[in-house]
């Protein structure tokens, strides 16, 4: 199973209804396409992890990359991992107002996830939190 993660800024002027929207048309793109993940979303980050095959998940990376709702994409970790984190979300999700913890909405998402990735994913979290 192949993963891969991202950090991205949301364009400044994006309405939490087109927040809602990106995440729809993820969720509708990711189960024709096999991709399970999960997204946490503010203001001013995007925080994305897609899991599937390695062809689809590196396509469905390029066409987020492509977005003009997105910029300053880092690409935060790639590679392969035993299991599928999150089999039963074609993209789990969660908003976080601009100004509380990342971290503890990822630490609510990663529960049943390998030990090493659940900690991968919240350091992640943690990192952007200081930067906050």
């Amino acid at each position: 199973m192949y993963r891969l993660v991202y950090i991205s800024t949301p364009k400044p002027d994006i309405a939490r209804a087109e927040l809602a929207s990106i995440l729809r048309a993820g969720r509708k793109n990711n189960i024709k396409n096999g991709i399970t993940g999960l997204l946490i979303q503010d203001r001013r980050r995007f925080l994305q992890y897609l899991e599937g095959e390695v062809s689809q998940v590196e396509e469905t990376f390029a066409r987020i990359s492509n977005d003009r709702r997105h910029s300053a994409i880092i690409l935060l970790k790639t590679g392969y991992i035993g299991r599928r984190q999150f089999p039963k979300w074609e993209m789990a999700s969660k908003y976080v107002d601009a100004d509380a913890s990342l971290l503890s909405a990822v630490k609510d998402l990663v529960t049943n996830c390998d030990r090493d990735v659940a900690s991968e994913l919240m350091s992640f979290a943690e990192a952007r939190d200081r930067a906050a």
